[in-house]
């Protein structure tokens, strides 16, 4: 009865998959069409859900918080892999069409039927079904004579049926035939005999032809405003396009005005051309708005995390068990500042301290009651809201020597001096913040320095930011721990536990939110050796490579430069300086970085698209970090990496394509040599503001 499994609501047993209406799916409901972009897991799928007729109709969770009658459009749930056979994207069209001065445009006439087609059939069938459900209101009269216009206006549609459509289900039959047809056409490399019986039209023409009819002919039953309805198609996993698809699509969108309006969602990052096979007439921020979910807010994310915890745990507890709520309601019936707790860096220094028994500790614990003791409290420099010494500070006015940013790697234990004087330097808000972006990796040479492997991770705040952004990856974070706090339940029946686990007020206890913590990301981690494709073994050596590097960039003590540059880690791939590597080599680093990212092993921060006139679009990804899923395990900065450092392609092709024996903690330590000992290794980057919101 664990409320946070399946972690993919797509994937929900019961039927009845639980979806947030988020504020971000406000944007998706206007009239200009979005193009949505995000990690797996960043909730895309359910975002498109959520305005979508389907679900809207007859989903429990999502029917407490909006209605169809809300909108002023139909959504159109298209999931492309489903549809649309991945071969149509790689015909030989010049071979095809010899003579054409543009085969590409060929395609764009094939393709954008392929999806006219699949939009009008879901458009009439959702007509269909909310008209019997008497959500929508159409006459028998409008209905035969859409069928009936349709049929005249493209009659080469009637040799893909027995007897002419009359009525919805009949023409969207036919509808579905045909994309059948042209499927199969593909596969077997048909396509040049069907074109010629295919319906003539100009690209949207189709579209536009029916979903005109359908919008001047459906209105809302209840209540009826007369206003007329658009028709959303909500494309999903449209990163499975080839580029050339993705070309018609924009096209469609460059052309769709009220009534069709579209959603595009795809994996991986906000960055698209917006070609389109309209001469001079690119895709321009009048004709749709782009969206990255990679790109929330801290609070905005948090906020999402609580609503969609409130909701699996309500609706785990049997009806007759629980409340009453409306929907504006249950997105904090399960509050998670109240039950993880608001936790800072010091707080779990304070535990740190009190666990060891190492001189060490007793020193830091004195640094930091002297440091108290100087009441700097309006300059941060007090104790917590849970009544923690200011560890942290301590520590890093200890090691700082007063000069920019230049530290001692082993100053004088009783050496209290050092810390009053360079306290009284740090009255302004500026060097307060430049002390706080340092706090996690001060935390990250301490634990280092006492021995422990093992932090004791807790908090709203820690919880959140492992998830990286990812819903999926919050809700695994959570299944561990309610996992925990079931075990430690004893012999109560599933359902007190979880009502208990629901309804206390009290805050989960530190251990059993680490020991969750600390098993999801191993189980992340361990998911690697899942995989089945070529690259498997290569992904895992990548991970470990780059995760004992960015521990050892952020954690090594006695490296001077890892408080002067806290929190490094954010890789950029730089050409091969030793040799010329070749081609062969980089595209195999290519492909594993690009398999870690879809795997959802990394975060990209730039991206770069290589286009070979012979070949498919590439991608190369040139900026990227560990996803903090990995940072319990390899004990790296739970806030990711933020300080960016340089690789080279032969360095990641030898440490993991080539030799096998090489370790990664050895490589890690060398390599990390290098990197503060060569200022070229490290990159200018501007940080964002909203990266050290995140704790004290």
């Amino acid at each position: 009865m664990n409320p946070f499994r399946p972690t993919r609501w797509e994937h929900d047993s019961s039927g009845a998959p639980l979806i947030w209406f988020t504020p971000t799916a406000v944007h998706l409901s206007g009239d200009k069409s979005v193009y949505v972009y995000g990690s797996r897991g960043s909730g895309k799928t359910t975002l498109l859900r959520s305005i979508c007729w389907e679900d809207l109709l007859s989903n429990p969770s999502l029917q407490i918080q909006k209605t169809i009658s809300d909108f002023n459009h139909i959504g159109i749930y298209i999931r492309l892999p489903d549809h649309v056979s991945g071969s149509m994207g790689y015909m030989g069209w010049d071979e095809i069409f010899p003579g054409s001065p543009n085969p590409d445009y060929e395609f764009f006439r094939f393709y954008s039927l392929a999806l006219e087609l699949i939009a009008a059939e879901k458009a009439l069938s959702a007509t269909h079904q909310l008209r019997i459900e008497g959500v929508m209101a159409l006459s028998a009269r409008d209905e035969l004579a859409i069928v009936t216009n349709t049929c005249d206006e493209f009659p080469r549609l009637l040799p893909f049926t027995e007897k002419a459509p009359k009525t919805f289900i009949d023409l969207s039959r036919v509808l579905r035939t045909l994309v059948r047809r042209m499927n199969e056409a593909c596969g077997r490399g048909q396509v040049p005999s069907l074109i010629e019986i295919l319906p003539t039209r100009e690209p949207y023409e189709f579209l536009s032809y029916v979903i005109d009819q359908l919008s001047q002919s459906v209105r809302h039953a209840k209540p009826s405003s007369g206003a007329r309805l658009g028709f959303k198609f909500c494309l999903d996993d449209c990163e499975v396009m080839s580029p050339l698809q993705r070309k018609s699509v924009n096209t469609l969108v460059r052309k769709s005005r009220f009534p069709i309006s579209w959603v595009v969602c795809s994996v991986g990052e906000a960055v698209e051309a917006g070609d389109t096979f309209i001469d001079e007439q690119p895709l321009t921020d009048a004709d749709r708005r782009v969206l990255s979910l990679d790109d929330r807010k801290s609070p905005e994310f948090l906020a999402l995390c609580e609503a969609v915890a409130s909701l699996r745990v309500y609706f785990s507890i049997k009806e007759d068990r629980r409340p009453k709520v409306s929907g504006s309601q249950i997105e904090s019936y399960f509050s998670l500042k109240n039950r993880l707790g608001t936790v800072v860096v010091n707080d779990i220094i304070d535990v740190m301290i009190a666990r060891s028994t190492a001189p060490l500790a007793q020193h830091i614990r004195k640094a930091a009651e002297f440091l108290d003791s100087l009441d700097l409290d309006i300059y941060g420099l007090g104790k917590t809201a849970n009544g923690a010494l200011p560890y942290y500070q301590a520590y890093i006015l200890w090691h700082w020597t007063g000069s920019k940013e230049n530290f001692s790697a082993d100053p004088p234990l009783d050496d209290m001096s050092r810390i009053a004087k360079n306290a009284q330097a740090l009255k302004s808000r500026s060097q307060q913040a430049w002390l706080r972006r340092k706090n996690v990796g001060a935390m990250l040479h301490l634990a280092n320095r006492l021995g422990q492997r093992r932090i004791p991770l807790s908090g709203v705040s820690i919880v959140t930011a492992l998830a990286d952004g990812s819903i999926r990856d919050f809700l695994e974070i959570m299944a561990e721990i309610f996992d925990r706090f079931a075990r430690k339940a004893g012999t109560r029946s599933p359902e007190d536990v979880l009502e208990r686990f629901a309804r206390s007020g009290g805050k989960i206890a530190v251990q059993t939110q680490t020991d969750g913590i600390y098993a999801s990301s191993d189980a992340f981690y361990d998911g690697i050796g899942i995989l089945t494709d070529s690259n498997a073994e290569a992904v895992l050596r990548f991970v470990n490579a780059l995760g004992s590097l960015t521990h050892v960039l952020q954690a090594d003590f006695e490296d001077t430069s890892a408080l002067a540059t806290a929190e490094r880690g954010l890789f950029f791939i730089a050409q091969a300086r030793t040799y010329s590597a070749n081609a062969a080599q980089i595209e195999a680093v290519n492909q594993m970085i690009h398999r870690a990212e879809l795997s959802g092993y990394l975060r990209a921060t730039t991206s770069k698209r290589v286009l070979d006139k012979d070949q498919e679009e590439t991608p190369k990804v040139t900026g990227f970090r560990l996803h903090r899923r990995f940072a319990p395990r390899f004990m790296f900065s739970y806030r990711g990496a933020y300080e960016p450092v340089r690789l080279t392609e032969d360095v990641l092709f030898q440490i993991c394509l080539g030799a096998s024996d090489t370790k990664p903690n050895d490589w890690a330590k060398q390599f990390a040599k290098k990197v503060g000992s060569a200022e070229d290794l490290q990159l200018s980057l501007p940080l964002r503001s909203e990266v050290f919101n995140i704790d004290d």
